[in-house]
């Protein structure tokens, strides 16, 4: 058994009340704080991989985490979040003023994604499943720590879980936050 934690990137300086996806905004000053308090916290866990979405709010957040370590940080395109399409940017309120019937069959069923977004739900569930995949067997020793986004996360928290994807997208994840999960 390994633990593997789960970890938000920080804020980023996206505008506020805006969601994204394939955008790669920096952390703010906020985020690096953030990243910093999670790297004091993991400082004393035998960490002997980090892996991250290769978005800089993600990689900064990994690097930050990794640096006591004294790690390098594996990187990848597979945890990035969902592909937010048309919203991308945008505030997600619009969508249900723009596309309530949309927005309405998302909010009852989290696999309903939009038509309007860049990508599904199952697209994002299936590029995380090959890292999953990919990054098994895992170490006999020590434990992972894998930074990436909320949409990501959750789904990688569903396979490591057992749970579905619906109520690993009702945990609350924070930004800079991590969650432990026991995979093997």
């Amino acid at each position: 058994m390994t633990r593997v934690w789960l970890i938000r990137h920080g804020e980023s300086t996206r505008a506020p009340d805006t969601v994204v996806g394939v955008t790669d905004p920096p952390l703010s000053e906020q985020g690096l704080a953030q990243a910093r308090v999670l790297a004091v916290a993991m400082a004393a866990r035998p960490l002997v991989r980090v892996v991250s979405s290769d978005r800089q709010r993600a990689l900064e957040t990994a690097r930050i985490v990794a640096e006591p370590h004294s790690l390098p940080v594996d990187s990848t395109l597979a945890l990035r979040e969902i592909d937010f399409g048309a919203w991308e940017g945008r505030s997600l309120a619009d969508l249900w003023s723009e596309e309530p019937d949309a927005a309405r069959a998302w909010e009852q069923d989290i696999s309903s994604t939009p038509p309007s977004f860049g990508e599904s739900l199952h697209d994002l569930e299936g590029r995380v499943a090959m890292f999953w995949a990919g990054l098994t067997p895992l170490p006999p020793r020590g434990e992972v720590a894998i930074v990436a986004h909320r949409g990501s996360l959750a789904v990688l928290r569903a396979l490591i879980s057992g749970s579905t994807v619906a109520d690993a997208f009702r945990v609350e994840l924070d930004l800079g936050a991590a969650i432990p999960v026991v995979a093997g």
